[in-house]
C-alpha cells in the first residue's frame, strides 16, 4: 500500500494532488521534478491500469516558453516517432505561479545508452534486437541532420537518463522534455558564454560521438544468420 508521503507536494492547478498517488523519481530531471503515478481507466467496460509520468518544471514559465517546449517536442516526435514517448504539455499554476507540467507515457529506463560505462551491455543487447539497433540509427541520423543542417543544433544528452533502453520493451526511448536542443553557435556569439552551457554542449557532443562508435561496433559484429 502507498504511504502518506506518496503524493506530489506541490500545488498544481490542474491536478488533485491530495488524492493522486504518485512516487517521486529522484535525481532524474535537470529542469523538472519527475513523478510516476499509476491509476485505472475504464475502457470497453473493463478497468485497466494506466501508468504515467508527471513532470513539474522547477521554475515559473511564460506562455511563450511553454509554446517553445511543445514545439520542440512535436519536432522530436515527428522525426523520431515512437522513440519519443507520447506526452501532453499543460499550461497551469504550480504553487501559485504560472508554469507547465508534462503528462507523458511511462517508460521504465533500464540504463543510459549514452553512458560509456554501459558499453558492453548496450552493444550486446542491441545486436540481439534489430528494432532497437534501427531506432539508435534513426536517432543518430536525426542528430547529425540537426547539427549539420540547422545551425549546429545539439540534442541534449547531458542528463542521467535522456536516451535509454526501456526495460519492458527493450526499445530505445528519448525521454527529455524541456530545452532538448542547445545552440552551439551561442558559445561563439555570446561575449561571456555560460560555463554550464559549454559543459552541457561539450558532453552531449562527446556522447553523440560515443553512440556512433556503439552503432559501428553493433554492425561490425552483427550476423543476421
Amino acid at each position: 500500500m502507498p504511504g502518506a508521503d506518496d503524493r506530489i507536494v506541490s500545488r498544481v492547478g490542474c491536478l488533485d494532488t491530495e488524492r493522486l498517488v504518485a512516487t517521486l523519481i529522484p535525481a532524474t530531471g535537470y529542469h523538472c521534478e519527475v513523478w510516476k503515478s499509476v491509476g485505472t481507466i475504464v475502457h470497453h467496460r473493463r478497468r485497466q491500469l494506466l501508468e504515467m509520468i508527471i513532470k513539474l518544471h522547477y521554475q515559473p514559465c511564460s506562455f511563450q516558453e511553454i509554446r517553445l517546449y511543445a514545439l520542440q517536442y512535436r519536432k522530436l516526435r515527428q522525426v523520431l516517432g515512437e522513440i519519443v514517448p507520447q506526452a501532453e504539455f499543460v499550461a497551469t499554476e504550480v504553487n501559485g505561479q504560472p508554469s507547465v507540467i508534462v503528462i507523458a507515457e511511462a517508460v521504465s529506463p533500464w540504463f543510459n545508452l549514452a553512458n560509456p560505462a554501459n558499453e558492453e551491455e548496450a552493444i550486446e543487447l542491441l545486436r540481439r534486437n534489430p528494432r532497437a539497433r534501427d531506432q539508435l540509427d534513426r536517432f543518430l541520423s536525426a542528430a547529425r541532420h540537426w547539427y549539420d543542417a540547422e545551425g549546429r543544433r545539439v540534442i541534449d544528452l547531458y542528463g542521467l537518463d535522456n536516451l535509454v533502453l526501456d526495460k519492458r520493451t527493450h526499445e530505445v526511448r528519448y525521454i527529455d522534455s524541456f530545452e532538448v536542443f542547445f545552440n552551439e553557435d551561442l558559445l561563439d556569439l555570446l561575449p561571456d558564454p555560460d560555463d554550464a552551457l559549454r559543459e552541457r554542449i561539450t558532453l552531449s557532443l562527446r556522447r553523440l560521438d560515443y553512440l556512433n562508435y556503439v552503432l559501428a561496433e553493433i554492425d561490425q559484429g552483427w550476423n543476421p544468420y
